[in-house]
C-alpha cells in the first residue's frame, strides 16, 4: 500500500521529466517556412520558398566542428478527392546537406537544384543561405496537371537525423536541442484554361 503512495508522484514526476525535453525543444525550435510562390507560367510548375529560423547557435556550432548537417525538405501536391480526402499527385523529398570542410576553411553545400556542382563558399552566412532556400524548382510538369482543378501544395523541412561521430555523441550529448521540424505549409493555386 505504501508503495502505490509513493508510485502515483514518481510516475508524475517520471512523465514531466520525458516531456519537459520536448516541450522545451518545441519553444526554442521557432523554424518555419515563409513566402511559398508557385509558378504555372512554364512547362514545370516551380516553387520557392524559404527556412526561417532554422539555425540555432548549437547547430552552428556542430557545422563549424565540421558535422555534416542535412535538412529534409518534403513536397507534396494534393487534389480534392471523395469527401473529405485528399488524393496525393506528388510527393518527394529534396535534401540540402552543408559541411564544413577545415582544411580549406570553406563551406560546401550541396543542393540537389544543383546536382552537377558543389556550391562553396568561405562565407557562413551565404552557405546558410543556400541551405535554407529553395528557389525556382521545377517540381511537376504542367501538363500533368488538369485545367480548373484546384491543387494543394503542402511544404514541410526537418533537420535530417544523422549518426554523430564518436566524439561528438559525447560533446552534443543533447543534440534534440538544435532539432527542428516545421509544420506543413500549405498553398492552394488553380491550374487556368
Amino acid at each position: 500500500m505504501r508503495f502505490l503512495a509513493w508510485g502515483k508522484p514518481f510516475c508524475l514526476v517520471l512523465a514531466v521529466l520525458i516531456a519537459c525535453p520536448h516541450l522545451s525543444v518545441a519553444a526554442k525550435n521557432k523554424a518555419e517556412i515563409a513566402d511559398i510562390k508557385i509558378d504555372k507560367t512554364g512547362q514545370n510548375l516551380a516553387v520557392s520558398f524559404h527556412l526561417e529560423e532554422c539555425f540555432t547557435p548549437k547547430m552552428e556550432e556542430a557545422i563549424q566542428n565540421g558535422v555534416s548537417t542535412t535538412f529534409r525538405i518534403l513536397v507534396a501536391i494534393e487534389k480534392p478527392s471523395i469527401l473529405v480526402w485528399k488524393a496525393q499527385v506528388l510527393d518527394f523529398t529534396l535534401e540540402h546537406t552543408i559541411k564544413y570542410n577545415r582544411l580549406n576553411n570553406e563551406f560546401q553545400v550541396h543542393l540537389p537544384e544543383h546536382p552537377e556542382k558543389v556550391l562553396m563558399t568561405k562565407d557562413f552566412e551565404e552557405a546558410k543561405r543556400w541551405m535554407s532556400t529553395v528557389d525556382n524548382l521545377p517540381i511537376i510538369p504542367t501538363c500533368w496537371l488538369h485545367k480548373n482543378q484546384e491543387y494543394s501544395l503542402k511544404v514541410k523541412a526537418e533537420l535530417s537525423k544523422v549518426e554523430l561521430p564518436l566524439f561528438f555523441r559525447y560533446i552534443l550529448f543533447w543534440v534534440s536541442l538544435w532539432d527542428f521540424e516545421t509544420d506543413w505549409q500549405k498553398v492552394a493555386f488553380q491550374m487556368q484554361p
